[in-house]
């Protein structure tokens, strides 16, 4: 009986020893990976994770659209680190298998640049690589876990060990500052939480919009305003795909908003909804942003909870007052009872900027409309009182305080100027509209037909805008051959999926159909 115990409590704590010797590896191999994954986010608004495999290299080696986009210097510098590392089979084995992360972080001057980190695998000891760069490179000891590490006669990468985890780059700053401040932040977390969805994705962007105002800083000359403003305080985070494609760069996932007083989430739990307001807008439109929802008065519902928890309530009750006092004029008969479900803002090519809203009965409206506003000409009339769209619209329309407007066809037209309205006319009238160009009605092909937001830019017709707010190395490559020229149409575009969104990302080129030989001589 004795030794039927005694074998017992050995067995028991066999047991006990291998669990705990298990977790606690386990434990060990999952803080390195929270090492990897702190370094890499810390400060990064954008973060490109794949598994150090060959198939991937291969596949990504063959995606020349990839290569334009990175640009020329940056393009080289990766593969540069790909024969220097991964084709190197010995360094490679340290790394084979494992997750690797690219941060595309500021830099120094204006400038953006890449961190790469990986962990080493939980077989090798960091000592062991370290033996091995000094056999066969150059590798000399700046200070502490700092290193210098020559890839070959014209590139000097920085290299940071932190644990088990390196980190390379071209810039000492990235690598240092990896190393400081590695707790485990909402972007880690969020990153670790969707990984698993992207286990089988050959390459996964995270975006963190919270670090976005860092990175545009050193792109744009100025500050974020106007339609930069969204990236400004915007609490929110993605999770993105990439399909390969020799043609397109799009990716697929879903976008988080953390901030429930964002506006975006009045578009959440809301149906994904076909729209049509977009196809008015003139062919020269530089960019977009369509909202849509199912029922205008269950969103507007939503709109009044989070003008109350901004603090807007009581301008926008005195803006309502106001108007019904002064011009006896009740709003809410005017717009709860006759908005359709979508409304847009847009920007011409010219800088103009406008909106339009969706109604069921623009003619209605209009009469509704007709004395609390004045007669610029016969098509143009302006708001007599400032803020009645922001009363009923919210943030976007902020910026049209007392508008010039048209209502043509079911569509409420607004725009600062009356000459701006005027235009639009024109070219509505004249059927010069962006839905009539190949490569708007190309780009529109990739990607689904419903949402719930939209952002929309047309390079070519931005190039003027681009020219006066972009710093001038990133013009550069936005007009190079080599570069972005080719790129037409970038589009990010929402629908809602319970608390998040179904989000697609998609930069495209319209390639104009081949007329064979044959055909062309004739």
């Amino acid at each position: 009986m004795k030794k039927i115990i005694i074998l017992v409590i050995a067995l028991f704590l066999g047991i006990a020893f291998m669990a705990y010797y298990y977790f606690s590896k386990l434990n060990i191999e999952n803080n390195a990976k929270d090492l990897a994954l702190q370094s890499a986010t810390n400060n990064a608004a954008l973060v490109f994770s794949f598994k150090n495999d060959k198939s991937f290299y291969e596949i990504i080696g063959s995606q020349h659209i990839l290569q334009q986009v990175l640009g020329t210097e940056k393009t080289m510098y990766l593969n540069i680190l790909k024969e220097s590392i991964v084709n190197d089979v010995t360094l490679n084995r340290f790394i084979q298998d494992q997750p690797v992360y690219v941060s595309i972080l500021p830099d120094s001057n204006k400038t953006l640049n890449y961190l790469l980190t990986a962990q080493i695998r939980s077989d090798f000891k960091i000592e062991k690589l370290y033996d091995y760069l000094k056999l066969v490179r150059k590798i000399s000891k700046k200070e502490g876990d700092l290193y210098v590490l020559k890839l070959n006669d014209s590139l000097d990468v920085y290299l940071g060990i932190q644990g088990e985890v390196i980190t390379l780059s071209t810039s000492r700053n990235l690598v240092e500052d990896a190393a400081v401040r590695l707790i485990e932040n909402p972007f880690t977390a969020y990153i670790k939480e969707n990984s698993q969805i992207s286990t089988n994705a050959l390459l996964t962007l995270y975006i963190n919009l919270n670090k976005a105002p860092l990175l545009l800083k050193n792109i744009i000359a100025g500050n974020l305003n106007g339609e930069l403003s969204v990236f400004d305080k915007q609490n929110s985070f993605a999770s993105l795909n990439y399909n390969f494609s020799k043609e397109k760069l799009l990716f697929n996932g879903s976008n988080q908003i953390e901030d429930r007083n964002n506006y975006l989430t009045l578009f959440e739990n809301t149906p994904a909804q076909a729209t049509s307001i977009q196809n008015i807008l003139p062919e020269n439109t530089a960019n977009f942003t369509l909202y849509a929802f199912d029922n205008y008065q269950t969103w507007l519902k939503k709109l009044i909870s989070i003008q109350s928890q901004n603090r807007d309530t009581k301008k926008v009750q005195a803006t309502i007052q106001k108007i019904k006092n002064e011009y006896r004029i009740d709003l809410n008969a005017v717009f709860p009872a006759y908005t359709k479900n979508q409304f847009i803002l847009f920007q011409l090519s010219t800088t103009e900027k406008l909106g339009a809203i969706a109604l069921t009965n623009g003619e209605k409206v209009k009469q509704l409309l007709l004395d609390a506003s004045a007669d610029y000409s016969e098509d143009v009339k302006l708001f007599k009182a400032s803020d009645m769209l922001f009363s009923y619209f919210g943030e976007p329309f902020k910026k049209f305080g007392r508008p010039y407007y048209t209502v043509i066809d079911n569509y409420l037209i607004v725009a600062n100027n009356a000459s701006t309205v005027q235009v639009f006319l024109n070219d509505y009238k004249n059927n010069r509209l962006l839905i009539q160009t190949p490569s708007y009605l190309d780009a529109m092909n990739q990607i689904t037909s419903t949402s719930n937001v939209f952002y929309y830019i047309n390079t070519k017709n931005s190039a003027n805008l681009f020219r006066n707010s972009i710093n001038l190395p990133f013009y550069r490559h936005l007009k190079a051959d080599s570069g972005l020229k080719s790129f037409d149409t970038f589009c990010y575009q929402m629908s809602a999926d319970r608390n998040k969104f179904a989000t697609n990302l998609l930069l495209n080129k319209y390639l104009k159909p081949q007329i064979p030989d044959s055909l062309s001589n004739r």
